[in-house]
């Protein structure tokens, strides 16, 4: 492995969530499910629970802010308002969690424990549970279509086709943007995600090499596809469509103006790549990356550091 690439690896654990944190999601996983598992009322009408989001696909960075825990119910339940069903989730989770622990959102029961928060979200499956889901949503006050499942499954076939390079790469994109776009510009870390994977789908191949030459080609694939806009109409409202639901664009309320913004730090990041290109020393290299990047990419007496480091730990 070359120095540039010992610093992305170096990169990635420092952005990367660790092994307690994904240990400790999965314990409140657990212990989510076996108090609603053992309630007369629940625990005869919860059909699965199951870890989603970020944390489910591998793609989450740190600092993580909530972990998703999908609990499908009976199908009845679909013919409930959307926020007099969530309000009785709520009201049963704070039986375990205590009341001021749990609130509602727009489509989850936010649960604050002391070292993670679960946003709980009640679903019901009228065609199966491998096929679409339906979960409420309080805003619109109607119970909406979404298919975790399926999102799952497609990104894991497309880690498959990139030698694994999928969720590094979702993961270092949401790292530059958290560190180089301002928090107004930015959509959600699903859009983001989303983004992300169409534009490896797109080619595959093209992400599967080294990480530091795959995240170049991602960064102008993403400028050229400009969020959906990229083409002949390279203007207007993004449009990312989820990968498992193609007709529902998760960018609908990212305002148009701040894809403008976002796509103009591409722009930039594309101009450090020149430098970077022309580079002649690897830890010149890796100094410009930590210029693309910004804290915390490693500089190279780090890289160096954690090298030494590694080798002392397997002697």
């Amino acid at each position: 492995m070359s120095f540039v690439l010992d610093a992305f690896q170096v990169f990635l654990q420092n952005v990367s969530l660790p092994e307690s944190q994904l240990a400790s999601a999965q314990r409140s996983n657990n212990a989510l499910r076996a108090f609603l598992g053992s309630d007369p009322y629940f625990g005869r009408r919860t059909r699965d629970t199951f870890l989603n989001g970020s944390y489910a696909r591998h793609t989450a960075v740190q600092p993580i802010k909530d972990v998703d825990v999908i609990v499908v119910v009976d199908t009845d339940w679909i013919q409930a308002d959307p926020s007099r069903a969530m309000q009785s989730l709520r009201r049963k989770l704070a039986q375990r969690y205590t009341d001021w622990r749990t609130r509602r959102q727009r489509r989850a029961v936010k649960v604050t424990l002391s070292d993670i928060r679960l946003d709980v979200v009640l679903a019901v499956a009228p065609d199966g549970l491998n096929r679409p889901l339906r979960i409420p949503d309080r805003e619109l006050r109607q119970w909406i279509k979404t298919h975790p499942k399926r999102q799952l499954s497609l990104v894991t076939d497309l880690g498959a086709s990139t030698n694994g390079n999928y969720a590094r790469l979702a993961r270092l994109f949401k790292a530059w943007a958290r560190g180089r776009v301002a928090a107004p510009d930015r959509p959600s870390s699903f859009v983001l995600e989303c983004a992300v994977y169409h534009t490896i789908a797109a080619r595959p191949a093209t992400f599967a090499g080294a990480l530091d030459q795959a995240f170049a080609a991602l960064l102008d694939a993403l400028h050229a596809w400009d969020f959906g806009r990229g083409g002949f109409m390279s203007w207007g409202q993004p449009a990312v469509a989820d990968p498992a639901m193609p007709d529902t664009n998760v960018a609908e309320r990212w305002d148009e103006s701040a894809a403008d913004r976002f796509k103009g730090k591409l722009g930039m990041a594309l101009r450090r790549l020149e430098d970077i290109q022309r580079s002649r020393w690897d830890d010149t290299e890796v100094r410009h990356w930590g210029e693309l990047f910004g804290s915390p990419f490693p500089a190279p007496s780090t890289v160096v550091r954690r090298l030494r480091e590694t080798v002392s730990d397997h002697e």
